[in-house]
């Protein structure tokens, strides 16, 4: 089961990009005082949460209504995991978050910001949402697994919370160049899950 906890907490560690969440909340939040900073960490964590536990008990209904198979969503899921991987690489994502959050800071209040883009998509974003439908569904067979990706996604999302409340004074100890080295290490780990995720789906469509 600890093999289980540790390949989920690091696929969604990776899809909702808990180390990255902490300077474009900084980004987001500025001019905002430090309640006000904690009170919006604390809402758009719990509504991100709520978002993602509700994909991952309707997100197999919804794929069935629609006619996609289970097969078919792993090599799907595994492609985007992949992708984000590579950008991640390649630092092309979190140009494109710092970005998209410096647009949402010019067109929306500090309310605002806390459902969107801060929960949506910025933590609950389609990587994650569909890292949890996969993990869901390949652990299904087993409560014991379904409560160790639940457990993982609750630890995520805890590092997720602290980094954001923590996130000033980290990155006044955490210079530039490290962040990138973990972050390049941990796309490696992305890469080699969402492999494993398409080999699987390959591998249950083809062979049964």
């Amino acid at each position: 089961m600890s093999d289980v906890f540790f390949n989920s907490f690091a696929v969604l560690f990776i899809a909702i990009d808990a180390v990255g969440i902490g300077p474009l909340f900084l980004s987001l939040t500025y001019g905002a005082s430090t309640k006000q900073r904690y009170k919006i960490a604390l809402r758009s964590s719990l509504i991100a949460s709520i978002v993602l536990i509700i994909f991952a008990y309707g997100g197999q209904f919804f794929f069935n209504w629609i006619g996609v198979s289970l097969n078919s969503l792993k090599v799907a899921g595994g492609v985007i995991l992949l992708i984000i991987a590579i950008e991640m690489l390649l630092d092309k994502r979190r140009i494109r978050r710092e970005e998209n959050a410096s647009k949402a800071l010019s067109e929306k209040t500090i309310d605002e910001i806390t459902v969107f883009p801060l929960s949506i998509p910025l933590i609950a974003g389609p990587a994650a949402l569909t890292s949890i439908v996969l993990l869901i569904n390949a652990n299904s067979f087993s409560n014991e697994n379904l409560l160790m990706v639940y457990l993982a996604l609750a630890s995520v999302m805890i590092v997720t919370l602290l980094h954001m409340l923590f996130s000033t004074f980290i990155s006044k100890f955490a210079g530039k160049n490290i962040l990138n080295v973990f972050s390049r290490v941990i796309a490696l780990i992305l890469a080699s899950l969402a492999i494993q995720f398409v080999i699987d789906g390959l591998k249950s469509s083809f062979l049964g």
